[in-house]
C-alpha cells in the first residue's frame, strides 16, 4: 500500500549509511511536492520528537516527485506547522503574446506582468527527481560531488 502524506509532514531522507536529513512537505502538487530540506544530519535510528524539532531556514526548497514518500523510502516522521522562515517561491514565466514576463505561483497560476529587471532575479518553475535531492544532500555534506545544477535547489 502506498503511503499518504500531507502538508506539514516531516520526512527523513537517507543521505549516507545510518544518517538522514529532514525535509518538510510545504505544498502538495498533483504527484509532486514542494519540500523544504534542512541541513542537519541525524542518526537514522535516533529517537525523534517531531513536535519539538525546530525546522528553520531550509538549505533547499525544491519541487520533486512524491514517489519516494509513497514507497516509504522517505519515511514520514510526524507533522508540524511549517516555519515562517519557509516562503513559497514565486516564479517567472514568459507569456506569448504579448511577449512579457509574468509571475507564476507554485500551482502554475499566471499572475501579474513583471519588468525584465525583476525577472532576471527570479527562476522558472522546475521539478527535480528525488535522486537529485538525495545527491544534492550528499554533495552539501561532503559525501559526494557538488554539481552546479544543485544551486537551483537553494532558496533565493
Amino acid at each position: 500500500m502506498l503511503t499518504r502524506y500531507k502538508k506539514g509532514d516531516v520526512l527523513s531522507i537517507p543521505v549516507v549509511e545510518g544518517r538522514i536529513a529532514l525535509a518538510q512537505v510545504v505544498e502538495t502538487l498533483r504527484g509532486n511536492v514542494l519540500l523544504a530540506v534542512f541541513s542537519e544530519l541525524l542518526d537514522a535510528d535516533g529517537p525523534r520528537d517531531v513536535a519539538s524539532l525546530e525546522l528553520g531556514e531550509p538549505v533547499f526548497l525544491v519541487e520533486t516527485m512524491d514517489q519516494r514518500i509513497k514507497d516509504r523510502t522517505w519515511q514520514i516522521a510526524g507533522n508540524q506547522e511549517i516555519s515562517k522562515d519557509v516562503s513559497i517561491p514565486t516564479y517567472k514565466v514568459w507569456v506569448e503574446p504579448p511577449g512579457e514576463y509574468r509571475t507564476q505561483d507554485v500551482r502554475g497560476n499566471v499572475g501579474d506582468r513583471i519588468p525584465p529587471e525583476r525577472a532576471n532575479g527570479m527562476r522558472h518553475q522546475k521539478s527535480f527527481s528525488p535522486a537529485v535531492v538525495e545527491s544534492a544532500l550528499r554533495g552539501f555534506h561532503g559525501h559526494g560531488p557538488w554539481v552546479p545544477a544543485f544551486d537551483e535547489l537553494t532558496p533565493l
